[in-house]
C-alpha cells in the first residue's frame, strides 16, 4: 500500500492512532528480553511508521512520550 493511497483510505486521525498504536507497539516489543524479542516485528513497524505513516510519526511520538510524563508525574503524586 502506498503512502498515498494510505492517506486516501484512512482519515488523518484513523493515521494518527494508527502511528500512536504503532509508536506503543514497538515501545513495548522492544522491552521484550532476547532471545523472545520478536525482531521481525519491531522491524516491520518500525518500517510502516517511518514510510506509510510518516506524516503522523512524529505527532504520535510526541504525544505517547507527553502522555506517558504525564501519567509518571501523577503515579509519583500519588505515592
Amino acid at each position: 500500500m502506498t503512502t498515498q493511497t494510505i492517506q486516501h483510505t484512512f482519515s488523518m486521525h484513523d493515521q494518527l492512532i494508527i502511528a500512536q498504536a504503532l509508536v506503543i507497539g514497538i515501545q513495548e516489543l522492544e522491552k521484550v528480553p532476547s532471545p523472545m524479542t520478536e525482531l521481525s516485528n519491531i522491524l516491520d513497524m518500525k518500517y510502516l511508521l517511518e514510510n506509510q505513516f510518516s506524516g503522523m510519526a512524529l505527532p504520535a511520538q510526541l504525544m505517547v512520550n507527553e502522555s506517558h510524563k504525564i501519567n509518571t508525574k501523577l503515579n509519583d503524586e500519588v505515592k
